[in-house]
């Protein structure tokens, strides 16, 4: 009983290969040309959002690494005020 049912999905797997091959066209169809198509209309869009969102980040950037580097050679602002006092 047991090597009927063997012999019986042996040769139903047999009898599929040929589908196989005409599902080969199929997922090129369906999987990989969506995929293609969402990524041709995902890039354009996230060039677009980071020319919109890169100048204000790197502009903060900037912003933050100037002042660290005042606060970093005046000791709290100690030799601003001097500076401005002396003039």
């Amino acid at each position: 009983m047991l090597e009927e049912v063997i012999d019986l999905s042996v040769g139903l797997g047999v009898a599929l290969l040929p589908l196989l091959v005409l599902a080969v066209p199929a997922i090129v169809l369906f999987v990989l040309l969506p995929a293609i198509l969402l990524l041709a209309v995902a890039a354009p869009l996230a060039v677009i959002g980071a020319v919109i969102a890169a100048p204000p980040y790197l502009l903060a950037r900037w912003v933050r690494r100037r002042r660290r580097r005042r606060a970093a050679s005046s000791p709290a602002g100690l030799v601003n005020n001097v500076a401005a006092v002396g003039k």
